[in-house]
């Protein structure tokens, strides 16, 4: 046998740019690469932790995420246990957790696709309550027919095209078909997203496309394949951090109003509730024109004001100034500044102050309290 036909075919060297598949894909004594992608998925989270943020840049903190959901019947396929879908749902309920610890001021919407008719599931809000009650009303028996990536794409298009300026406007992708069927030119669609910078990332739950591909390249956003799900779970972390924006993007002051949470006594209706749905005693009095709000963030429909609480303004700032990534070290006899825990191998050095943390207290700093306490 010649060393060429050893080796395998030239054009399959291509697929395996950036990720040599052979090394990383090892099976174990019965057969099952299940350890290798768990030991793949450590490293990426390792990876993605020790990637320094950039400083001083301007940031897209005002974000309007619209997410489209692939409902085709090959969601329900058992790749991913239980299945595709169900391991999408769980994803999605986790990450809407950490989107909004990270990004307060953010709104997402939902998209779903099946028979290549592209609905909108929830409309952008802030009310993570609400987005997780829609989720809720989806489950297996919901998927069916093929997805469109072009009809979904454009209705995505639609919800965010008449936002203004100086907010970021991005779409994510959930797509678990290898087909899109669509009614025209898909990279038209992709042209007018790219003039109306609105950011499109595509997470693929089969094998890699380039039509996928090509759509994240042209609009700045970002294409990966997940392995499983904790590995979807990373990638979807990697958009919880607010994107750069151009330089010609809008930069306007907008008035915001930050109503106290009080008790209201007086007969009034809720702009967020539906005739049928239970009514707290407790909410938001828009400052402007007396709107009743359930929760913050939100935009008054009335005055068009953005209410929203200090807290929630102050750590939406955090990603302009973010922790720098702690350097991992070999130390011997060493105790963790953080918790006192004895560290007797490895550690992570803050490089300002030299103080020394365990990974626990690391991985708390960097992903909730974004501040070195010795530093402060």
């Amino acid at each position: 046998m010649d060393d060429d036909e050893q080796k395998g075919y030239t054009w399959e060297t291509g697929y395996a740019e950036g990720l040599n598949i052979g090394e990383v894909l090892v099976e174990d004594e019965g057969g099952s690469i299940e350890k290798s992608i768990a030991r793949y998925v450590a490293d990426s989270k390792k990876k993605l932790r020790g990637v320094a943020k950039p400083t001083k840049i301007r940031l897209g903190i005002m974000r309007h995420v619209m997410i489209v959901i692939d409902c085709s019947r090959f969601m329900t396929n058992k790749a991913m246990p239980p299945s595709r879908f169900a391991a999408t749902l769980k994803v999605l309920l986790a990450f809407l957790e950490k989107f909004f610890e990270q990004n307060p001021i953010a709104q997402i919407g939902f998209i779903t696709c099946k028979d290549k008719k592209a609905e909108r599931l929830a409309a952008l809000t802030g009310n993570i309550r609400n987005l997780k009650d829609s989720l809720g009303t989806l489950n297996e028996m919901f998927c069916g027919g093929d997805f469109s990536l072009q009809n979904s794409l454009q209705l995505a298009c639609s919800n965010l095209r008449d936002l203004p300026g100086h907010v970021s406007r991005e779409i994510i992708v959930i797509m678990g078909s290898l087909t899109t069927i669509d009614p025209g030119n898909i990279f038209t669609t992709i042209e007018v997203l790219k003039s109306l910078n609105i950011r499109s990332s595509v997470i693929g739950l089969a094998a890699e496309m380039f039509v996928c591909k090509q759509l994240a390249q042209m609009t700045k956003g970002d294409f990966s394949v997940a392995l499983d799900g904790d590995h979807m779970f990373t990638l979807f972390a990697k958009h919880t951090v607010p994107p750069t924006t151009i330089r010609s993007a809008e930069c306007n002051a907008i008035r915001v109003g930050f109503p106290p949470h009080q008790k209201i006594t007086a007969r009034s209706f809720c702009i967020c509730h539906s005739e049928s749905g239970p009514l707290s005693d407790r909410g938001f009095i828009c400052e402007q024109c007396g709107v009743r709000h359930c929760s913050l963030p939100s935009e008054c429909p009335v005055c068009r004001l953005t209410l929203v609480a200090a807290p929630q303004l102050a750590r939406a700032f955090r990603h302009l100034l973010p922790l720098t990534p702690f350097q991992h070290v070999a130390v011997s006899n060493e105790e963790c500044a953080a918790c006192e825990q004895f560290l007797e191998s490895e550690a992570y050095q803050c490089l300002k102050c030299t103080s020394f943390f365990c990974f626990d207290c690391d991985l708390l700093l960097h992903e909730s309290l974004h501040v070195c306490p010795m530093c402060s």
